[in-house]
Formats: C-alpha cells, structure tokens, sequence
C-alpha cells in the first residue's frame, strides 16, 4: 500500500465491516519495500493488537493495529502480511495479493507465493506526525480506482492528481485518498455497497478528511438487460437526489464536496440512448447546480473526443469507452489540479 503522507507513526486499518461472522487474524506485520516491491533490510515490524499478535475481527467491524513507531516519506509503500489460522473468505475489497501457505508474517522474502485477485483486508494506513493540512478523498467507481491504469496506485487519476498537487503547489499540504471501488453504484449495491450508504465510512469517517471529489454515477446509468434486475434501473432525478444526499452530509461534517461530471461512454458495452440522455440531464443539473458545491470538475467536456463528444478521446481510453487509459488519468488530474488548487494551502 502507498502512504500518501510523510508520517512517523502508523497504525493499520483492517476491515471485517461487510462480515456477516468474525474473522481470526493469527499475525500480521508491516515493512517498507523499494519501488520494485523489495524489501528495505530491517524494517519488518510484528503488528499487535492490544498488546497481543492475534485478534479475531467481530462481524461488522474495522480493528486497528497498535501503534508503530515507522519515519515513512510521501509516496513510500509498505507490505502488509496477514496470517489466517482458519480457512477465511473476508468479504472485502478484492485487490491483488500474494499468497503462501503457512504463518509468513515474519518472513520478509517469500517463496512460492502465488499473485491472485482476492480479498484486501486491510483498508487503509492511518498515520500521525505528518504535517498535511488538507486530506482530500477520492469517491468513485472504477474510474477512480484507476482501472485501465498500468498501476493504480501510481497512475489513477488520483495517485497522479496528487503528485501535481505537491509539484505545483510547492508545498506538502495535500494528501489524497483513493475510495474509488470498480463496479460500484450510486443508488444500488454492486461492487460494495451502494454510494450513498458507504460515504460515512469511507469520506466522512476518514481521520483528517476536508475534502472530497464525487465522480459516480455511470454505473447507475448503464443498461440493465438482465430481467431481474431491471427494477435496479435509475432516473436522472434519482442520482441528482443522492448527489444532494451526499452533499448535505458533507456539508454537515464540514468537509468540503467538489463534483465531477460524469465521462463520455457512448460504445461501452452497457451504453444506450436511454443512458446517455440521462447522463446528459445529470451533467447538466452539475453544471447548473455548481454554486452550491465546493468546486467543479468538467471530467466530461475534458475527456471528450473532438469532434464527437458522446464518445471518450479514443486516444486515451483503453478500448472499452469507458475506463481511461494511463494518458487519460493524466488529463483528468490535470483538469482536477486547477480546481483543487482554488483550495489554497495555509501560508507557511
């Protein structure tokens, strides 16, 4: 996982909080890994819990790790290894992993380990002793996540967005959360839980959250074909309300909401008439409504093919016009950068 903060304490986040029974963690631990996934010699680091290396995770629930005293810079990575005694499916975020057999969370090389797509359970690393003032959360689906990305940590548009920030700005005043799941909806559970029940925990409970950007919604608007679920179809008015749900509780917590319009998607596999009409109405209501939120980003008109503007730049999509590729991440950034950079830094 990358730290997006300098820092000189950690604790790690570990989540159970769709589980529907608790889960045994037998031991964990962290250390810092090079750019190309290496060990750094001498910074594994045993995880404890209330003083003790193992914790079984009620149902429903997130659990912290002790405090770790560990100087980390912005951008650093650290490896986070899980020991399971029992057989466990955690019903989280899945991600890529590397998995062994056996008790390896002390062991800082592995061999036979096995890269799979599987649940993450450790949802985030909270730091203290970094001096960043404005912590800005990324919510989405996959756009945000950074699916598309060579990598997704370093090419999203929010891994890149923050880097300018810091090159720009002059400054390390900003730090940037990606909560972007791939699949996920505004108005239904899919890929996670809908938006509208997950922005408390994942926007609002963040330590140190003052901003956010919402990019959601595409998954709403995408064609239904399947009979059962034609009843999970939306209005444009149906995710205009859960815009204006999210915006009242940002609002209420203090944290400042900047929106984004949602991306071209004309040839996507689940793109229709019907679709665009609604995205069209949304981007519109956006536009219109743009006082009342903390910021605009036009991710829309940006990203738009010249010449046909229903369709993304065919030059930096991936090919399914949907999900950017590496260049397209750049530009959204570089269309986010402006805006965020309204948001000024205290003087120093």
């Amino acid at each position: 996982m990358r730290v997006g903060t300098a820092a000189s304490e950690l604790r790690v986040r570990l989540t159970n909080e769709l589980g529907e029974k608790p889960v045994r963690i037998g031991s964990a631990s962290i250390m810092r890994v090079d750019a190309e996934g290496k060990p750094i010699p001498d910074s594994l680091t045993t995880l404890s819990f209330g003083g003790e290396p193992s914790v079984t995770i009620p149902a429903r629930a997130p659990y912290l790790s002790d405090p770790v005293p560990m100087a980390l810079d912005a951008g650093e990575t650290v490896s986070v290894s899980i020991y399971y005694p029992d057989e466990a499916a955690p019903p989280a975020h899945a991600q890529m992993l590397d998995v062994v057999s056996g008790d390896m969370s002390e062991t800082a090389l592995w061999s036979g380990s096995k890269r799979v797509r599987a649940p993450g359970i450790v949802s985030g690393i909270d730091v203290t002793g970094a001096e960043q003032t404005r912590l800005l959360v990324a919510f989405g689906d996959s756009i945000t996540e950074g699916a598309g990305a060579s990598d997704a940590q370093t090419t999203s548009w929010p891994a890149q967005l923050a880097r300018l920030l810091a090159a720009n700005g002059g400054t390390d005043c900003w730090a940037v959360v990606n909560a972007g799941i791939s699949g996920n909806r505004l108005l239904h559970d899919g890929r996670g839980p809908n938006a509208v029940s997950r922005f408390d925990r994942d926007v609002l409970a963040v330590p140190g959250v003052t901003h956010a950007v919402l990019l959601e919604g595409i998954n709403d608007i995408g064609e239904i074909t399947d009979p059962a679920r034609t009843w999970q179809s939306v209005t444009a008015e149906q995710i205009i309300g859960a815009y204006e749900q999210l915006l009242a509780r940002a609002h209420a917590r203090n944290v400042k909401l900047i929106v984004g319009t949602l991306l071209p998607y004309e040839g996507a596999a689940y793109a229709s008439a019907e679709g665009e009409e609604k995205r069209q109405r949304v981007n519109g209501w956006i536009r219109q409504n743009a006082g009342r939120f903390d910021g605009l980003i036009d991710f829309d008109r940006a990203m738009s093919e010249l010449g046909d503007p229903s369709v993304m730049r065919l030059a930096e999509q991936i090919g399914d016009h949907l999900h950017p590729n590496d260049a397209g991440y750049t530009r959204m950034a570089q269309t986010a950068l402006p805006v965020l950079q309204n948001e000024r830094c205290p003087a120093g």
